[in-house]
């Protein structure tokens, strides 16, 4: 069975979690690629429904274990156990469907991504979601309870090393080595919960706090991948021709500086380098580019930064990478008089 839209209020009543009589209103909500995603409200209550698929929705061919929604569910229930308040939190999971339930969130907070394509920062949101990382990070770090519940590599692969890294080494043989040693250290280690998913599009702001969303990807691994997956968006989810990047770059800084001075464990900041170089490649040649990122000169640059992060052994310090992101993003020029209509 499906949801959606015109079966999703009969479902919920068949499950006891809508009243069985008065107006269920459902809507879609934005799921991105992964599935499907429906509100439901009625007179006093709510939930938002996932409902996980098999293929996810981009052009290339891109399969992921529908078991991942459960892996989802599984870092809510937890998250709401170490850290209450930081995420939605489950109503009900249907294991048969593969889908589940969870609160919605509250009014007044709005999705961090919106603001930066819009091109505005938000350095509240900047601070709270770096911190939130490091105080996760050391929430569970060396958790021998939460490494064997998580311990299962399939969202990390599935999710991320097989439509990112290894699908740009094979668009970009050149760079087949230096991706094939980042993706071995990756996947080997393994000491802290990660989200996966960590990023302004899975992040709702509000004026005094941060609410985290879409953890499908989490497993036990490396705390560098976060880090750098938010950094890989800090710099390109307002990334346009033609737009000063300066801005983001300081973003993205002021998120790493926040984040090791709240004790955040990425402490190998070559690794979170050469990953975010890795995740800046993906985003332009990967199995899901960012839409934003057009073709041409935009396009190049961005893949000519990605691949100096990845291949510069010597750079070695965050800050002093993600103070190259304007010489390299900069001096693009659009690839279409009408790109920001």
């Amino acid at each position: 069975m499906i949801l959606d839209a015109g079966n999703l209020a009969d479902y919920l009543r068949d499950l006891a979690i809508a009243p069985s009589e008065g107006a269920v209103a459902v809507r879609p909500l934005g799921g991105g690629v992964s599935g499907t995603v429906l509100l439901a409200e009625w007179e006093e209550g709510g939930v938002v429904v996932k409902q996980t698929h098999e293929r996810m929705r981009v052009a290339a061919e891109w399969e992921f274990d529908r078991r991942r929604v459960f892996v989802e569910r599984d870092c809510l229930e937890l998250l709401a156990r170490i850290a209450p308040g930081v995420a939605p939190r489950v109503v009900f999971s249907d294991a048969e469907r593969f889908a589940f339930g969870m609160t919605i969130a509250p009014p007044g907070g709005v999705v961090w991504a919106e603001s930066l394509r819009a091109g505005e920062t938000r350095p509240r949101a900047t601070a709270a979601a770096a911190e939130l990382l490091a105080r996760l990070q050391a929430a569970t770090a060396g958790d021998g309870a939460v490494a064997e519940q998580f311990g299962d590599l399939m969202p990390l692969v599935e999710g991320r090393v097989d439509p990112f890294h290894r699908t740009v080494a094979r668009a970009r043989p050149e760079l087949t080595e230096a991706i094939g040693r980042e993706v071995r250290r990756l996947l080997s280690v393994r000491s802290v919960l990660s989200h996966g998913d960590f990023s302004p599009k899975n992040v709702i702001a509000y004026p005094d706090r941060v609410l985290m969303l879409d953890c499908e990807t989490a497993h036990w691994g490396d705390p560098s991948f976060d880090v750098a997956f938010m950094l890989m968006h800090l710099l390109l989810d307002g990334s346009r021709p033609g737009r000063a990047h300066a801005p983001a770059a300081a973003d993205a800084a002021c998120f790493w500086q926040t984040y090791r001075a709240a004790g955040g464990l990425a402490d190998d900041e070559r690794a979170v380098v050469a990953e975010l170089g890795c995740l800046l490649l993906a985003r332009v040649c990967g199995k899901s580019p960012l839409p934003t990122l057009v073709e041409g000169e935009h396009r190049a640059a961005v893949e000519r930064y990605g691949a100096r992060l990845l291949l510069d052994g010597a750079l070695d310090d965050v800050g002093a990478a993600l103070a190259l992101a304007p010489d390299h993003l900069d001096h693009m020029e659009p690839d279409d008089p009408d790109h920001d209509r």
